[in-house]
């Protein structure tokens, strides 16, 4: 059971006829989308948030070490394919 607060991932962020939206995942898998404006400024794809309930609402800060330590973490995953003789080189 995860003790903090709920984490979010922005998957992605694109144009919709309703402005500019980020897709994001909850924790268990559930995916929708969110107004650009209503997350933090410089928000990015692949950036981790939490989720803080508090007495005037819920707000929404991006997680810079956590969504930094898990692009380390998958550039490594790639590195070691690419090191196990695939034919092509990924790279994040």
């Amino acid at each position: 059971m995860n003790d903090g607060p709920e984490r979010w991932t922005v998957d992605a962020i694109e144009d919709s006829p309703r402005g500019r939206l980020a897709r994001v995942e909850r924790e268990g898998g559930l995916t929708f989308d969110v107004p650009l404006h209503a997350l933090p400024a410089g928000v990015r794809e692949g950036d981790l948030l939490a989720v803080i309930e508090g007495p005037d609402g819920v707000t929404l800060h991006l997680l810079p070490d956590e969504t930094a330590a898990r692009r380390r973490a998958a550039q490594h995953r790639l590195e070691t394919l690419n090191a196990e003789g695939g034919e092509e080189e990924i790279n994040l």
